[in-house]
């Protein structure tokens, strides 16, 4: 009688939840009862939700099948009602199945209850309802449930329990999480009980990946030291009996990560190779992977890259290193060394990057068709290609760049194409190089009103000003209204914030002088420049922020070029060549620019060229260059900024506002 009620009461529970009474039901399948395999129309109602005025319904399904995370993304189509449905095929082993809607920015999980069915004739059907809720696995199952629908580890043990119960064939596959929750909810130590679960479970001579893993988490629930004995005992067994297993394969990650010799290293790799498959460990992803794989392996790639100037190696590796690896390939040996290039840093050959860039952007690609093991189970196929394309949108803007120097213009504008959600009117190189592309297409109206909406962002670049001016005089515009006209195009709510921002940011502290070498000839004192407001910008050669910011200061420079009130300096610091002067002068003569640099003098105590950075970033607690400095008419310090973000416009409108306002001051 005692079963027959708990069974009744199971029934009353799962029902009550899962198709959840009428009127108000808001998941549902067809058939009523159906079975793993069968396939299922998935019915959702969205009358009272947050998606009731959606014109579009997407989802994700999220399956636990053989104690496994399985992700489908769903189409659903309106079925009157405020109603959406979609078909689907069931897993082979579906035990329960959870679903998350969307549309746009929009998502429905259900809060308190989430829209989950249970086919609790299945092993793991109790145990997926469980720990999806259950915060203590919130890291180890999908991330899908409202923060309202997390149970208690009491309520979590529970679904465990019942799993036990009808399902018990299933305790090799659920001990790790019984073990935890019930550690959790007594609050005392479960020495006992877990070592009484393990001796049982290393009788077992076959014994798979996940068991494996969850027996290497479930030491981690005994108390250190007094149960250190039992645990390096156990270990001991899983590495004899499976040397090639898991806790063996974490071991030799962690030793190849550790070993310096270089060729030692690579040996012991060699052999992890041999012993330790990827392919046969693509169902478990440990903590010693996810910490250590992949610092391995860029310790061998790039220790033959530094050691032996041999970049083969990682060309022949991208097939079989990590998504993130391939990213990290694609910066080092393509992104950096292309703006080095650009910033006239370091000349690189555009045709061996084009080479390294085809190899690595064609894997990355590749890896776009599948979700990697490391969100397998979190992350549906279409989840994972928008968190792809965050995660590449900065390569895939290099691999455009490589593309136009190369004249592959079909390879530039689908690449620029993929990125446009993202940089689009918010980024001012994007703007540029995408505004270039327009033109050299003759498409000038799409361009012009393309040019506008960056200038209403003020993420516009010299180039762009002067290709919208020339649009602007071939239409009958006059050379002396262009400045009205890109004044008409901006937002004055954008303008007014920004204002405010900068002007938010002003201080008055005082300020040592300095006397430094010009290019112009003689030298420069800040002493002599009071009543003149004086703009600094640290810089070296060798840093490329640096530069990228030259294109807004000289707009700066140009705008106040005739008032003999306001300086700009640009102090060439921490420069450790011998003839950085010559450099320095022919990069800004290459450049076109008209600056007058200054050159730090040598520091006494490092005998570093860095002597008033070194002063000055010591008072004012900043580090790094670009540093830029303003000083007003009294000799004060008024406004700084560190590094570069991207837009000459912005960075023209920031000292615009400043040297504005201090003139307002002086007038006051």
């Amino acid at each position: 009688m005692k079963n027959l009620k708990l069974i009744l009461f199971l029934f009353s529970v799962t029902t009550s939840i899962f198709a959840q009474d009428a009127p108000a039901q808001i998941l549902t399948l067809s058939p009523e009862h159906p079975n793993p395999g069968d396939e299922v129309t998935i019915t959702y109602n969205a009358a009272n939700g947050p998606l009731a005025n959606a014109m579009y319904v997407n989802g994700v399904v999220y399956t636990y099948d053989n104690f496994k995370w399985i992700t489908n993304d769903v189409t659903l189509k309106a079925a009157g009602d405020k109603k959406w449905e979609t078909k689907m095929k069931l897993s082979a082993h579906a035990s329960f199945i959870n679903c998350v809607f969307k549309s746009d920015t929009i998502v429905d999980k259900g809060e308190k209850m989430p829209h989950g069915y249970m086919f609790a004739q299945v092993p793991g059907a109790y145990t997926g309802w469980g720990i999806l809720r259950s915060r203590a696995f919130e890291n180890e199952v999908p991330n899908v449930v409202h923060d309202s629908a997390y149970i208690a580890d009491q309520v979590g043990l529970m679904w465990i329990n019942y799993e036990l119960q009808y399902h018990p064939e299933s305790r090799k596959k659920i001990f790790y999480y019984g073990l935890k929750l019930k550690k959790l909810t007594s609050g005392k130590e479960q020495s006992v009980a877990i070592k009484k679960e393990l001796r049982g479970l290393l009788t077992d001579a076959n014994l798979d990946n996940a068991t494996q893993y969850n027996i290497q988490k479930t030491l981690d629930l005994l108390e250190y030291p007094a149960d250190k004995v039992f645990s390096d005992s156990v270990q001991n067994v899983l590495v004899t009996k499976y040397p090639y297993g898991v806790l063996a394969r974490d071991r030799q990650i962690q030793e190849i990560t550790r070993e310096v010799d270089f060729a030692k290293k690579v040996k012991l790799y060699t052999e992890f190779e041999k012993n330790f498959p990827q392919n046969k460990f693509e169902d478990v992803y440990t903590d010693i992977e996810s910490l250590f794989y992949d610092k391995m392996i860029k310790s061998i790639v790039y220790g033959y890259i530094v050691n032996n100037k041999d970049y083969t190696y990682a060309l022949n590796s991208v097939k079989k290193v990590s998504f993130v690896n391939l990213l990290d390939y694609h910066w080092h040996l393509v992104s950096i060394p292309f703006d080095r290039d650009h910033d006239g840093i370091e000349k690189a050959s555009i045709e061996t990057l084009k080479k390294y860039a085809d190899i690595i952007m064609g894997e990355m690609e590749n890896r776009l068709t599948f979700v990697p093991k490391m969100y397998a189970g979190k992350l549906s196929l279409k989840e994972w290609q928008e968190q792809a394309l965050q995660m590449m949108s900065r390569e895939y803007f290099t691999y455009a760049k490589l593309a136009e120097a190369t004249k592959n213009y079909d390879v530039e504008e689908k690449y620029l194409a993929k990125i446009k959600p993202l940089f689009g009117y918010k980024d001012a190189t994007y703007n540029e190089v995408y505004t270039r592309m327009l033109l050299r297409k003759g498409q000038t109206a799409d361009a012009k009103n393309y040019m506008a909406l960056s200038v209403k962002q003020n993420q516009v670049t010299p180039e762009i000003l002067a290709s919208l001016k020339e649009i602007y005089l071939k239409e009958g515009g006059v050379a002396t209204g262009f400045d009205a006209y890109l004044e008409s195009l901006k937002s004055l709510s954008n303008i007014e914030e920004h204002k405010k921002k900068v002007i938010s940011e002003l201080i008055n502290l005082p300020i040592a002088g300095f006397e430094l070498e010009s290019s112009k000839g003689g030298k420069v004192k800040l002493a002599d420049q009071k009543g003149k407001i004086v703009v600094l910008d640290f810089w070296a050669m060798w840093c490329g922020p640096c530069k990228g910011a030259m294109p807004g200061m000289n707009m700066a420079v140009n705008k106040y070029k005739a008032d003999d009130n306001v300086k700009f300096y640009f102090v060439d610091t921490q420069e450790y060549i011998k003839d950085f002067k010559e450099q320095t002068q022919a990069f800004i003569k290459e450049k076109g620019f008209d600056f007058n640099v200054l050159y730090d003098g040598k520091n006494p105590k490092t005998g570093k060229m860095d002597v008033v950075y070194e002063q000055y970033s010591k008072a004012f607690k900043f580090s790094g260059i670009p540093e830029k400095m303003i000083i007003d008419q009294n000799g004060k310090l008024r406004w700084m900024s560190n590094g570069y973000f991207g837009s000459p416009s912005e960075l023209l409108d920031e000292i615009s506002i400043i040297v504005e306002h201090l003139k307002s001051e002086n007038k006051k």
